[in-house]
């Protein structure tokens, strides 16, 4: 047991179990790293803010990934079959969205928009935007899945997104951390072999380094797994660097006192209690500084920063594993460890640092004066100009880079990464105030400088929608406008002509009124004259009675003497002819008296009749005439006239006639035979006449009876009616005027029987040929007997018609009474109507032309007022937003509505796409601007308290640069402040601290300079990435304070040694002595970090050569600051440190 205890056999034993235990609960390391590798910010911050609007707003945005998946022709545009087989894909996604974990996507041919949008202007590439549920699994399962399901024949797929980018850029830091391993462990054997020219001791400090980072990462990963220790993808990385370094350092410190102690001829237990006891103090404050500065990073608010709180947790495993297992090797391995070096030297000195401090300390000021001139031009040329794009940290060979800047090349750079505006209200948005609003707000992001389009629920499209904005709505309302001033030109020219018919209304009424007047005289002179017509009508009725039966009788006589005639001719003709020449003479003496008799005897009086059809023709032509001028119309009269009045002799006429010639006769001394012979040829003359009268009665007839029956139809056509009735009246005293040319051929009747005497005389030789001719004559009698039969026959069928239609003209005639008392009414109403039409058309007219003056004045407003709109339109005023109620029910605006408010209505998001790089300066400096601008914006209206905040990849880079930036400044100062009170108590001055810090810092600021202007060669862009500064700020000054303590420490161990030496004496010692073990290990920890070089991350790269770069200045700045602040502190100005007489400074006066 005594040996067990003396070996340290125990502590073997117990790391070997902490070891297996660490192992074997050592979780999954690639998983944790991937499920913490996304930069957790401060609730506080905008993009945070935007992140859980987000997430409260849509179920289909909650705990997802965003993912493009890019669609690309290598050579010209995608044909149509490209396009088929894209669509195919797309449509496979969509039919399959529970397999994949969709929960939402949006295809290049869904919409308008997304046509727009998704689609490039070259025509070569097409973008499909998914959100993929978290739980479906790892982000690296649902790359692999959506890169199979997303391969196209003829195009190239790539899968892409920012987590994505974010997975394969932790793992290529996981592939980046087993190169850098190896190497690390590869090149430590090396250079250990090197320095102790023995492989053991250099497996002997990988083992104990290894044990200590494989027990302290189990330890930290599990504090990530149970209690969300600050972790992240550089966690792993640098804890391997770190520990491998310092560890290094720290085994060569303890294994060369040990050795050391050795060489002075110390048992193996004496020298390891020693070098356990010197250096080992000297690793506890070194260690501890560093732990202290490591620690410090817990207080940061970054979790970048936090993360390299693992570093604490494995310096602080690190200082156990090397003060408890080294040992056991050192005390069982004794000079073995060493194999095959057998002899023992003491310390040796570092000529190079030597050499340094010795000028440092001869020129003390001057040196201080040289470093300061060389330091300030680096400090001064630092530009603090830092890449916040975590995707240039991965190779553009990886499938997602690829991706992405085909996303940058065939669309806007700041497409595949949008910056979003979320604006949550307490109030529902999807209404004109709200939109207008919002619209206002896009209308000024669409105008930035930066900034390709906006796009939110008013342009959809990132273009604005014509038909919601005034000064398109305004082409309609001037247009109408037009279209009204055109009618109020139209109505007033009409009102001009309304007044003027308005006056000539009254004029025409006032002329209404007098003729009414007249009408209502006319009327009452029309009743006396339809009077008269009803007498007159019932006289000619009574006469047209008479000439029916008289006409009956001369159709009886007529075929009566027709007969007669015919008998006689065809039996005793012959006899009679004989009697008639005997009877010669006596028919000569005869003719003498019956010429005396006929110049004796008067003719037929028929003036009588002719003046009665001339009055009732006159009267006839009276009523029509006021008829005509009433202008009111008879409802009916129906009736119709047969006849007019009688156009032929009456019975007791034609009796009379044949009585007078029958007396002539018989004076004249003609027996009955040849009186007969006489009235016959009387009777065929009379016939003939009546033959004309007849036929002239029945046209006349038919005239009146046409125009009596348009009497009938209204009282302006009775009155042309009666006109026509009274002509015709006129044309029956015609007829009967000739009745009295018909008697006056009986007159030349007479003549003719004058004649006949006197020829009688003379032709009486040649009576036998008058005989035959008379033979002949008969029988023209006789035909014309027929004949006169026959048209008494149509005069008596006249006759009956003209008789029938009397009787119809008597009852129209009662009719027209009625009519004509409502004639005499309606005239008066008319008189009265008529005044007062007269008296309104005198009121139309004035108030018409206060109308016209409105309509004009209304007309000149409009103009005027159209003139105003016209510019208003081509101002910038009319291109404000307007969207009345019935266009949000408009699909497309209900379309855009759904896409850009929350399903309340009480959240809204504006997508803008700047066109430069999203995660460049200039667009990052200008997201979070976009919400300054909303606020103003909406200051003063209904939105001015509505929460607001920028999300997106470039307002969280600006989160990002804002919270490292100043977290950066605050875990600086608490590192700086944690290592100096450690370095108080190592050094027991309060200067020296101070002095070892500014080294550091010049050596920090140096470095970065310097790099600034390696990284263009290097890497082909002329920043550092985001976070090499605050990492090469961690290393530089926590390996640098490593350093300066094994300095310091030294200087105070030679001090205490040699009180009476000089402090620049003893601090050139004490340089020469450690500027080997420092040298070393500055060759270690440079070649350790230049491990990281080979893992092709930026920023590790970035992060090795500044600290690379910073230790070799602090191998140079080390042995010329503190050395010559130390002679200036303790010595001042006397520059003769080698005398042995000047007074003692201690170091724990200053």
């Amino acid at each position: 047991m005594q040996k067990f205890l003396k070996n340290h056999v125990f502590s073997l034993l117990a790391w070997i179990v902490i070891l297996v235990i660490s192992v074997v609960a050592l979780p999954n390391v690639s998983a944790l790293t991937r499920a913490h590798s996304t930069i957790s910010l401060p609730s506080s911050v905008q993009s945070e803010v935007a992140n859980h609007l987000e997430a409260r707003w849509t179920k289909t945005k909650k705990n997802t990934h965003e993912i493009g998946i890019v669609f690309n022709k290598e050579h010209g545009k995608l044909t149509a079959a490209d396009k088929e087989a894209i669509d195919n894909t797309v449509a496979e996604l969509k039919a399959n969205k529970s397999k994949y974990g969709i929960k939402s996507m949006q295809a290049p041919n869904d919409n308008a928009a997304s046509k727009k949008l998704l689609k490039s202007d070259d025509g070569t590439t097409w973008l499909v935007q998914l959100n993929v549920s978290k739980n479906h699994g790892t982000i690296e399962h649902i790359n692999k899945q959506l890169s199979k399901a997303a391969k196209t024949s003829g195009v190239r797929t790539y899968v892409t997104g920012a987590d994505i980018l974010t997975d394969d850029f932790s793992s290529s830091i996981q592939e980046g951390i087993k190169k850098t391993e190896l190497i690390t462990v590869v090149f430590i054997f090396i250079v250990l072999v090197i320095v102790f020219r023995s492989p053991i001791v250099p497996l002997i400090s990988l083992l104990t380094v290894g044990v200590s980072f494989l027990v302290s990462f189990s330890i930290v990963t599990n504090l990530v797994q149970t209690a969300n220790f600050p972790f992240s993808n550089f966690t792993q990385v640098f804890m391997i660097i770190v520990l491998f370094g310092i560890g290094t350092d720290y085994n060569i410190l303890l294994y060369d006192k040990f050795k050391e102690n050795l060489g002075k001829g110390m048992t193996v237990k004496e020298a390891e209690r020693n070098a356990l006891r010197v250096a080992g103090k000297t690793i506890l404050y070194s260690g501890s500084s560093i732990l202290i500065g490591f620690s410090a990073l817990g207080l940061a608010k970054f979790s970048i920063y936090q993360s390299a709180t693992g570093v604490a947790v494995g310096v602080a495993v690190l200082l156990i594993v090397l003060l408890t297992l080294n040992p056991f090797f050192m005390a069982v391995l004794g000079r073995k460890m060493f194999w095959p070096v057998k002899e023992f030297s003491g310390e040796t000195e570092s000529k190079l640092w030597h050499g340094i401090a010795r000028g440092s300390l001869k020129h003390a000021f001057l040196a201080l004066v040289l470093t300061a001139v060389i330091a300030v031009p680096f400090t001064m040329m630092y530009q603090n100009k830092l890449n916040y794009d975590d995707a240039a940290e991965i190779s553009d060979s990886t499938p997602s880079k690829k991706g992405l800047l085909l996303i940058q090349k065939h669309f806007s750079k700041g497409m595949a990464e949008p910056t979003y505006i979320y604006i949550q209200s307490k109030h529902k948005m999807d209404n004109e105030t709200y939109m207008k609003l919002l619209d206002e707000l896009i209308g000024k992001y669409s105008k930035l400088q930066n900034v390709d389009f906006a796009a939110g629920v008013t342009r959809p499209y990132g273009e604005k929608i014509n038909q919601l904005y005034v000064n398109n709505q305004m082409k309609t309302v001037n247009s109408g406008v037009n279209q009204v001033v055109s009618g109020l030109d139209k109505l007033e020219a009409g009102s001009n002509k309304i007044t003027a018919g308005a006056v000539r209304l009254k004029t025409g009424a006032q002329t209404l009124s007098s003729g009414s007047s007249q009408l209502e005289s006319g009327s009452e002179e029309l009743a006396s004259g339809t009077d008269r017509l009803a007498s007159g009508s019932s006289r000619l009725y009574s006469g047209a009675g008479s000439l029916r039966a008289g006409t009956y009788t001369l159709y009886a006589g007529l075929n009566s003497l027709s007969q007669q005639l015919s008998a006689q001719l065809s039996s005793s003709s012959q006899s009679q002819i004989q009697q008639l020449q005997a009877a010669l003479p006596k028919i000569n003496s005869g003719i003498q008296e019956l010429n005396s008799a006929l110049g004796s005897n008067s003719s037929v009086d028929v003036s009588q009749l002719t003046t009665n059809l001339s009055n009732v023709a006159s009267q006839a032509q009276t009523i029509g005439t006021q008829l005509s001028a009433a202008g009111n119309t008879l409802e009916t009269l129906k009736s119709s006239l047969s006849s007019a009045g009688s156009t032929s002799l009456s019975d007791s006429d034609k009796a009379a006639m044949l009585a007078e010639y029958n007396a002539a006769a018989k004076k004249a001394g003609l027996n009955d035979a040849q009186i007969a012979a006489m009235d016959a040829a009387l009777n065929s003359v009379l016939s003939s006449v009546e033959s004309k009268v007849t036929s002239q009665t029945a046209s006349l007839t038919s005239s009146l009876t046409s125009s009596l029956q348009s009497i009938g139809q209204n009282i302006e056509a009775a009155g042309d009616a009666d006109k026509s009735l009274g002509t015709s009246l006129k044309g029956i005293s015609g007829q009967a005027s000739t009745l009295s040319g018909l008697l006056s051929q009986v007159k030349t009747l007479k003549s003719s029987v004058q004649e006949l005497a006197s020829a009688s005389n003379v032709a009486l030789p040649g009576a036998v040929t008058a005989l035959n001719k008379l033979d002949s004559g008969l029988e023209q009698v006789q035909s014309a007997a027929k004949e006169g039969a026959s048209g008494a026959g149509q005069l008596y069928t006249g006759a009956n018609s003209l008789y029938s239609g009397l009787g119809s003209l008597n009852s129209g005639i009662g009719s027209l009474q009625s009519g004509e008392s409502q004639l005499t009414s309606g005239a008066k109403q008319l008189t009265s109507g008529s005044d007062k039409l007269s008296s309104g058309a005198g009121k139309l007219a004035s108030g018409n032309k206060k109308i016209t003056k409105g309509l004009g004045t209304a007309s000149t407003g409009l103009k005027q007022g159209g003139s105003y709109l016209k510019g208003l339109q081509k101002s910038a005023a009319a291109e404000t937003f307007y969207i009345p109620k019935s266009a949000l029910k408009d699909k497309q605006i209900k379309q855009s509505i759904k896409t850009y408010l929350s399903p309340d209505k009480k959240s809204a998001y504006i997508m803008v796409v700047f066109k430069s790089d999203p995660s460049g300066n200039k667009a990052t400096n200008q997201a979070q601007n976009l919400t300054q601008i909303a606020k103003k914006s909406f200051k003063g209206t209904k939105l001015a308290n509505a929460q607001v905040a920028a999300g997106g990849q470039s307002s969280h880079i600006q989160d990002t640069r804002q919270t490292a930036s100043g977290d950066f400044t605050r875990t600086a100062a608490i590192m700086i402040i944690g290592i100096g009170i450690a370095l108080m108590f190592v050094t027991r001055s309060l200067l020296q601290p101070i002095y070892i810090m500014l080294t550091l810092l010049i050596a920090y600021i140096s470095s970065l300079s310097i790099n600034q202007w390696l990284v263009k060669p290097m890497l082909g862009h002329d920043k550092l990435a985001w976070n090499v500064p605050f990492f090469s700020f961690i290393m530089i000054i926590a390996l640098g304070v490593d350093y300066s303590i094994f300095l310091m420490t030294r200087y105070r161990e030679l001090q205490k040694a040699d009180p009476q030496a000089s402090p620049s004496s003893t601090i050139l010692h004490a340089a020469g002595i450690i500027g080997t073990v420092v040298i070393s290990a500055i060759i270690i920890l440079g070649g350790t970090f230049a491990a990281l070089i080979p893992s092709g991350i930026p920023t590790l790269i970035e992060v090795a050569t500044t600290v690379i770069i910073g230790l070799l200045i602090l191998m140079f700045l080390l042995p010329i600051t503190l050395p010559a602040l130390v002679k200036l502190t303790y010595e001042g100005l006397n520059f003769d440190f080698w005398r042995k007489s000047k007074p003692k400074h201690s170091a724990e006066t200053a």
